[in-house]
């Protein structure tokens, strides 16, 4: 086992290729040490992963990945270390999965009115958890045989500009910090990239943000960089992960190699959380 830990995955509850239990067992195969199971709008995976990270030996901390709204930009923030039982989080998340069904259903009302015969059936058959988004709409769009793939499903149909795009519900940023904060956990803003301005950062901060994913696929070397940089002169926490979804080789192989040290996992532990392994 090396002392890593991958801070970004996704399972079968949100839009994730593997169960709960299969992504820890192939992060011990892989050798990671700790692993953060951090679903889009979900904490449904939590529990069947750390109950397997019990049982193989990796530490799975608790985590989500949260659509919010900084004004009109959307973010995500990775939460981590919360308590998965709180009240007013399984409140939100079981809102937002319904607001989340309600916009993958306008989306196909919205294809069907431009001469698309998708069925609503086959978007929910794609979706094994109570998460649903537009990459679900997108492989019901390639299984029905009206896109050759996902991403010509974006860029036909599903893309933000899309004329079958339906916006996301809003959920400032700040209410979700205060959420995860008084849940016991930390809010941490996810893949920031080229497309995040520093104003954007510093509204997070001053909200309350707690870290930045500075490690991530989607940033080289002079990102990271910038990035960790921000990250100490504003004593943010760092972390860092694959990203993991699973349906891609170049995904699978990302699984184990990108990755923080230990050490991160700890440092982003807030004061009297339990590690769970």
């Amino acid at each position: 086992m090396t002392d890593r830990a991958d801070l970004h995955t996704h399972t079968r509850c949100s839009d994730g290729r593997l169960t709960p239990e299969a992504l820890v067992a192939l992060a011990h195969e892989r050798g990671l040490r700790a692993l953060a199971v951090t679903d889009h709008d979900t904490v449904e995976g939590v529990a069947p992963a750390q109950a397997e990270g019990t049982r193989l030996g990796v530490e799975v901390v608790a985590g989500v990945e949260l659509s919010t709204t900084v004004g009109d930009e959307e973010v995500h923030l990775l939460g981590y270390f919360f308590d998965p039982a709180h009240p007013a989080l399984r409140e939100h998340l079981a809102a937002f999965q319904d607001a989340r069904r309600d916009r993958a259903q306008a989306m196909v009302e919205r294809l069907n009115a431009l001469g698309v015969p998708l069925r609503w059936e086959a978007v929910a058959a794609q979706a094994q958890g109570p998460a649903i988004g537009r990459p679900h709409v997108a492989q019901a769009l390639v299984e029905g045989g009206f896109v050759e793939d996902p991403a010509t499903a974006f860029d036909q149909y599903l893309g933000d500009d899309g004329p079958a795009c339906v916006p996301k519900p809003r959920f400032p940023a700040r209410d979700a910090l205060a959420m995860l904060h008084a849940a016991g956990g930390i809010g941490v803003l996810a893949h920031p990239g080229h497309w995040t301005s520093d104003a954007t950062v510093m509204t997070l901060i001053r909200a309350g943000l707690d870290g930045l994913e500075t490690l991530h696929p989607s940033h080289d070397a002079m990102l990271t960089r910038y990035y960790r940089r921000i990250a100490r002169d504003f004593g943010l926490i760092e972390t860092g992960g694959s990203d993991y979804h699973g349906f891609h080789p170049s995904d699978d192989a990302r699984f184990g190699q990108v990755a923080v040290p230990y050490a991160w996992v700890d440092r982003a532990r807030p004061a009297g959380a339990s590690v769970t392994h």
